[in-house]
């Protein structure tokens, strides 16, 4: 069966933060070999990557459980720095082409939507720190919704904010709880496969590796 084609007319464009519209992945990686360490414990990349678009709260549990340990995600965070200093600090930067693609959704009538599991006041700092912050009509943090990725919940509630039915609506994400939570909410989905935690994301409805193909 073919895949549904995306929307004629798109009014309202949901954007994942990180890894997506920002390369913050890499450092929380970092934050995270910091934690790994104090356990004694060598991941995978694969299993790296199993955290990028998750609260944590399975994700952890599960990598550790794969290495003989039981170690919750609470456990986790406390042997790891704050993630507030990636999006407060570290030099992160846009996406290439993300901008570009914002602004001309913008300018074709589109809202935008920033949806991340990342708390909003660190979301809404970063947007400003990598100047996107002006293109942005409404933010969806993790402390915004009562479930996340890959739970509908944050989809449906920048819809809500947005008043736009899924119809009328993309979804931009890099991860798979991220691609499984616009899908569960309706909308299309373009899985970016070109984060620095790249991953395959086959459930996309399409796919594309930088936002400067898409920009052209």
């Amino acid at each position: 069966m073919d895949k549904p084609l995306g929307p004629a007319h798109i009014k309202a464009a949901l954007f994942d933060f990180d890894g997506t519209l920002a390369d913050t992945e890499r450092f929380g990686i970092e934050l995270d070999e910091e934690a790994y360490a104090y356990y004694g414990i060598t991941p995978t990349e694969a299993e790296k990557a199993s955290l990028s678009g998750t609260d944590g709260l399975e994700s952890i549990p599960a990598l550790f459980h794969a290495h003989g340990l039981g170690v919750s995600a609470e456990e986790f965070f406390a042997h790891r720095r704050p993630s507030d200093v990636i999006y407060q600090e570290l030099p992160i930067k846009a996406s290439p082409g993300a901008r570009e693609v914002m602004r001309r959704l913008r300018a074709a009538g589109a809202r935008i939507a920033v949806v991340s599991t990342t708390r909003h006041a660190l979301v809404e700092t970063a947007l400003g720190r990598i100047g996107l912050a002006d293109l942005v009509d409404v933010v969806i943090g993790g402390d915004d919704v009562e479930h996340h990725k890959p739970n509908p919940e944050p989809y449906a509630r920048a819809l809500e904010k947005l008043a736009t039915t899924p119809a009328e609506a993309v979804a931009f994400e890099d991860s798979p709880s991220g691609v499984a939570s616009a899908q569960a909410a309706g909308v299309y989905t373009f899985g970016f496969t070109g984060s620095c935690v790249p991953q395959e994301l086959p459930a996309a409805d399409e796919r594309f590796h930088s936002f400067e193909e898409l920009a052209k």
